[in-house]
């Protein structure tokens, strides 16, 4: 949950923090006491590094994770698209099994349009990085489809 010392969550920039504000009806952006970073662990984020940081998933990375597809949105205003690449960045430097999708025409929640609308998909890249010997595959333009996400399931669920 974020790239600062204490575990706060970056704005987005300011367009993405008025898209933020806008979606969700608060005043500020992720500090802000109704975002839901700050519902989930109780209390305004800025106020509380302990517990912000107990919510990081990126702490909890061990060798028995489950592979993992992320795939997010550039453009979305609820979860910044950094948080994708810190916990990719921390999967990959713990070798663990792991697919970064990343659309940067695409908001949040648009799962299904992700995998089908060309619009979404302009500029998309893949990466991954592999727990069999730490293999890191860079970023390459790539086109997601359901098929995407079919292939990932049959290589770590068969």
């Amino acid at each position: 949950m974020g790239s600062s010392p204490n575990g706060s969550v970056g704005a987005g920039g300011s367009n993405g923090c008025r898209a933020f504000r806008s979606y969700l009806g608060i005043e500020g952006c992720h500090d802000d006491p109704g975002s839901p970073e700050s519902r989930l662990v109780g209390c305004a984020i800025q106020s509380c590094p302990e517990k912000t940081q107990r919510a990081n998933p990126i702490r909890y990375i061990s060798a028995a994770d489950a592979p993992i597809m992320i795939i997010h949105g550039g453009s979305d205003p609820l979860v910044p698209h950094a948080q994708g690449e810190l916990l990719y960045q921390a999967l990959n430097k713990a070798c663990r099994d792991a697919v970064f999708i990343s659309l940067p025409a695409a908001g949040h929640g648009v799962w299904r349009a992700m995998m089908t609308d060309s619009a979404l998909q302009v500029a998309a890249t893949r990466r991954s990085t592999s727990s069999n010997g730490c293999a890191v595959e860079n970023p390459k333009p790539y086109t997601p489809t359901w098929a995407t996400v079919v292939e990932f399931f049959d290589k770590y669920l068969k």
